[in-house]
C-alpha cells in the first residue's frame, strides 16, 4: 500500500486531527486494529455552558476486545442520535453557521449506519468536502504494528490545535483547543478551512 500516513477513524474528529490529515497527500484509515477503549473513534468533544462535554456513540463489539475496528457496530438500543442532536442545538444554535449546516449534520446523525467505520467515513468525507481539503484516503487491509507516519495512538481529545478562532462563549473567554471539528464548522463555516490548511 503506497500511503504516506496511517490515521484512526474519528467521530467528528478534532481540528488538530484534520490539521494532521492535510499534511499528507494520501492517508490510510486504520480498519484492522483491535478497537481501543475510550477513544475519539466514537467520541467527540463539544463546548457547552458547563464546559467541554463528550458525546459518545454506543457500540457493539461482536468479538469483544478482539473486535477489529471494521467490525464494530453502532448500537441503537438508546436514542443517542437525538441526545447528540439536542446537545448540539443547545450548544451551537447561536453560532454564526449553525443554521447553514444544521440539516446536513442532522442527516448524518440520524442516518442509521450499521458499522462505525461507515458512519465515521461519511462524517469525514462531509467535512473534507465542506472545507475542500485536498487529502485522498484509503483503508488498511491488514494490521501492522507500526508505520513510518503513524497517528493511530495520538490523543486527539487532548491535543491542542494550531491557531485559534472565535468560539461560542458561555460567559467566559476560555479557548478550548481540543474541541471537535463541529465547533469550528458552526463557528467559522467555510472559513474554517483557513485554520486547517
Amino acid at each position: 500500500m503506497e500511503t504516506q500516513a496511517i490515521f484512526p477513524i474519528a467521530y467528528f474528529g478534532s481540528v488538530k486531527y484534520f490539521q494532521d490529515l492535510v499534511k499528507f497527500q494520501g492517508i490510510a484509515l486504520e480498519y484492522m486494529e483491535h478497537f481501543p477503549k475510550q477513544t475519539f473513534r466514537n467520541r467527540a468533544v463539544i463546548l457547552t455552558s458547563q464546559g467541554a462535554h463528550i458525546l459518545t456513540v454506543p457500540l457493539e463489539k461482536p468479538s469483544g476486545s478482539k473486535t477489529a475496528t471494521k467490525d464494530v457496530l453502532v448500537s441503537y438500543q438508546q436514542n443517542w442520535p437525538l441526545v447528540h442532536w439536542k446537545a448540539l442545538k443547545t450548544s451551537y444554535a447561536s453560532a454564526p453557521y449553525f443554521e447553514h449546516y444544521a440539516s446536513d449534520i442532522e442527516k448524518l446523525l440520524f442516518k442509521k449506519h450499521r458499522f462505525l467505520v461507515d458512519f465515521n467515513l461519511d462524517i469525514t468525507r462531509f467535512l473534507m468536502e465542506t472545507w475542500q481539503l485536498p487529502t485522498n484516503f484509503d483503508f488498511t487491509e491488514s494490521y501492522e504494528f507500526s508505520y513510518p507516519e503513524d497517528f493511530r495512538s495520538m490523543d486527539y481529545e487532548n491535543l491542542a490545535m494550531n491557531g485559534v478562532y472565535s468560539q461560542v462563549q458561555f460567559g467566559n473567554t476560555t479557548f478550548h483547543p481540543a474541541a471537535s471539528s463541529l465547533d469550528l464548522l458552526f463557528c467559522e463555516g467555510p472559513m474554517g478551512r483557513n485554520l486547517i490548511i
